[in-house]
């Protein structure tokens, strides 16, 4: 045998160069009248504001409880010195932060990288996230700890020597970071020039920064390896300053279900409490949707998805805006005449821009249709043959909505003042909730909205006071011109009240014209008389009169505002509510997905080749497919050998197919088959059974 012959010889794969994917090509596919330049720019823009925004709130939400940990964290190890350690020589705990985050498990990467970013900037640059996922080993968990410390750039200046890259061989000790702690950060044996870069760019962080470690998932840790990395770290606290951050999903307790109590001794916690997620959620939809800085809204149904989605699966608002962002997509995507959906000061320049074409896609919309429909015969012809005329209405109708939007949001949070103390809350506890049923209906004609009118004409003077004051502070001063004088109508309402006790009863004069006649009568006419005379006797005081006449002005308040958004023309251009396309690519059913995929590969693969009649089995179908058709024509258990003699005849072409062939297939038609039960297995279609040893039984019957 030759020495520069290789034993076994194998194929190596490398990852290709990553194909730029250009937008343009998307669009052109479904672009029909030329506008997906203007559509891509629109939504590039409009996303690019909207994450903006988003970024901020997320920001504003966790400053607080960030600024509480980075105090935390400064002042735990004040008194630190290298060489003595603590000034007080008796054993210490490992200060530890019991960061509770919450189940909404999606969103926590995002809020410890930037956990993460704002210790480094504010209390020291040595901070190591650690994940479960990378610590099923104390050598592991101790080797991720070093890596991310050793390598930190943060520590080296531009006069540094070069970031030592490979840490495979170092020795993964606690002694080890002990050691480079103690090289670094010793004053006494460092050079000037070396004491200068101690902080690695970080500001007034201290002459001995803590080493922050944390914990993302800390409930997902395998105990034993959370035991011993804690044990170890607490042998070495007199020497490094080190403090832990427990990411905990559910509750402290959790941690004591972990470690036993010779353990979390050796920790000294303290509990902190991120801000639930429905705080964030409810920030996103008050400031995201509900305002008119921002054009694209959702519709009732996609609405409520998202908001089902984030209730009873994962408590994600990232989930939710990822939702957001993909229904922006699909709806500039799909909709030729989304380019309107923009600010009202672009409107009439876009509005005069359109080709004929664009025009008469917007004539097609349903809600024009049927506003034109209610107008003058006269007028109809305009709209539907001169151009010039469409487009000035077109105007008209698009502003109304800007307009509309305006007024939506400040009256609706009026109306949620108003109706949130009601017992069992018949339009919703939360804004979002009454926001909903806006965008369903007209809410005003609901039972359940009629019904909290009539509760609010019960309400106690101290508790309308109250409604009235907080609809009071709720507005801005950056109100519509229809609304200015809305804040000084309430105030006057207010005013009033607290003068109702001055207020005397109006005394009615006695109608003498009127009497009762003795005349003989039936006893049925006379109880009807006098029921009659006792409600024109009633009298209401004066401040059930004021309180009917708020309810009253309310009431006219919400009919002439809180209108359903699918009642006004061009609706379209800017509410998206294909809910059949979010629910297909958000919440999908993998059950389904599966069948249809297997079943029918030409659905997704778009091919003519793997094209057929429901119920045939083409060769030039995938493997997998043919072998999951064949499985549905068996019983309880397949036998192996026959499943693979089908396979072969299916595949097998009808110039090579021959009795020989069939009964001794070549390896490689074994090969395919074989890789084709074992995705089968995978799927959960097919498992080993001890019955049979040349067997598999079926796990799936019915439709699958």
């Amino acid at each position: 045998m030759e020495t520069g012959s290789s034993v076994s010889k194998g194929t190596f794969a490398y990852k290709g160069k990553k194909r730029s994917i250009d937008a343009d090509q998307y669009f052109k596919r479904s672009d029909t009248l030329g506008t997906y330049r203007q559509r891509l720019d629109v939504l590039q823009e409009a996303w690019e504001n909207i994450d903006t925004q988003i970024q901020i709130l997320r920001s504003d939400l966790n400053s607080k409880i960030f600024d509480d940990l980075v105090k935390f964290a400064k002042s735990s190890h004040e008194s630190f010195t290298l060489g003595g350690g603590q000034i007080d020589s008796t054993p210490k705990e490992i200060p530890t932060a019991a960061f509770v985050t919450g189940v909404n498990t999606p969103d926590h990467g995002v809020m410890f990288s930037t956990l993460v970013t704002t210790l480094q900037d504010k209390v020291s640059p040595l901070v190591a996230i650690l994940k479960s996922k990378d610590c099923n080993s104390v050598k592991n968990t101790l080797s991720k700890t070093l890596t991310q410390l050793f390598q930190n750039p943060l520590l080296f200046s531009e006069d540094d020597e070069a970031i030592p890259g490979n840490t495979k061989n170092m020795t993964c000790s606690m002694s080890t970071l002990v050691s480079w702690y103690q090289d670094k950060y010793n004053t006494n044996n460092s050079s000037p020039k070396k004491r200068k870069s101690l902080g690695g760019g970080s500001k007034d962080l201290g002459q001995y920064p803590p080493i922050v470690i944390l914990f993302e998932d800390l409930e997902s840790f395998l105990p034993h390896v959370l035991q011993d990395y804690i044990s170890i770290c607490r042998n070495y606290i007199g020497e490094i300053p080190l403090v832990f951050v427990f990411g905990i999903a559910t509750s402290v307790s959790a941690v004591h279900r972990l470690l036993p109590n010779a353990v979390s001794s050796m920790l000294c916690m303290e509990k902190f409490q991120a801000p639930p997620s429905t705080e964030y959620l409810n920030m996103v939809i008050n400031q995201i949707l509900m305002t008119s800085r921002y054009p694209f809204k959702l519709g009732s149904k996609v609405f409520q998805l998202l908001l089902d989605i984030f209730l009873y699966h994962d408590f994600s608002v990232l989930n939710f805006i990822k939702g957001l962002q993909f229904a922006m997509m699909d709806h500039f995507f799909t909709n030729p005449v989304s380019h309107l959906c923009c600010s009202v000061e672009e409107l009439e320049d876009r509005v005069t821009s359109l080709k004929p074409k664009e025009v008469e896609q917007v004539r097609r919309l349903m809600s024009f249709r049927g506003f034109v429909e209610g107008c003058p015969p006269s007028k109809q012809e305009d709209m539907l043959l001169n151009d010039k005329v469409t487009k000035l209405e077109f105007v008209v109708l698009l502003r109304r909505i800007h307009t509309y939007h305006s007024h939506l949001y400040p009256v609706l949070k009026c109306l949620h003042i108003m109706v949130s103390k009601i017992p069992k809350h018949p339009l919703g506890k939360q804004l979002r909730e009454v926001y909903s049923r806006l965008l369903k209906s007209f809410i005003c004609d609901t039972e359940d909205y009629k019904e909290c009118i009539e509760l609010l004409r019960m309400t106690s003077k101290d508790e309308l006071m109250d409604l009235l004051q907080q609809c009071r502070s709720s507005l801005t001063e950056d109100l519509p011109p229809d609304l200015s004088t809305l804040p000084s109508d309430l105030d006057a309402l207010l005013d009033r009240f607290l003068k109702i006790d001055e207020v005397t009863e109006e005394e009615t004069p006695e109608n003498t014209e009127e009497s009762l006649h003795l005349e003989k009568t039936d006893l049925h006419t006379l109880r009807k008389r006098l029921q009659e005379e006792g409600k024109k006797k009633k009298k209401l005081s004066p401040y059930e009169k004021l309180r009917n006449e708020t309810i009253d002005f309310f009431d006219s308040l919400f009919r002439k505002y809180l209108v359903c958004p699918t009642s006004l023309p061009l609706y379209e251009i800017f509410y998206y509510d294909a809910w059949g396309e979010i629910k297909r690519h958000l919440n999908a059913s993998p059950r389904s997905v599966v069948q249809m995929a297997l079943s029918s590969p030409h659905h997704y693969l778009q091919c003519k080749c793997c094209e057929s009649e429901p119920g045939s089995v083409t060769p030039s179908m995938p493997d997998i497919c043919i072998a999951y058709k064949l499985h549905l024509e068996c019983t309880q258990l397949i036998n192996l050998y026959d499943w693979l003699q089908a396979f072969v005849t299916v595949v097998t072409t009808d110039e090579d197919l021959d009795e020989e062939k069939i009964k001794n297939p070549d390896k490689e038609l074994q090969a395919r088959f074989i890789r084709a039960v074992s995705e089968l297995q995978f799927l959960g279609f097919v498992k080993p059974t001890k019955r049979k040893t040349d067997h598999v039984a079926r796990l799936t019957w019915g439709g699958c």
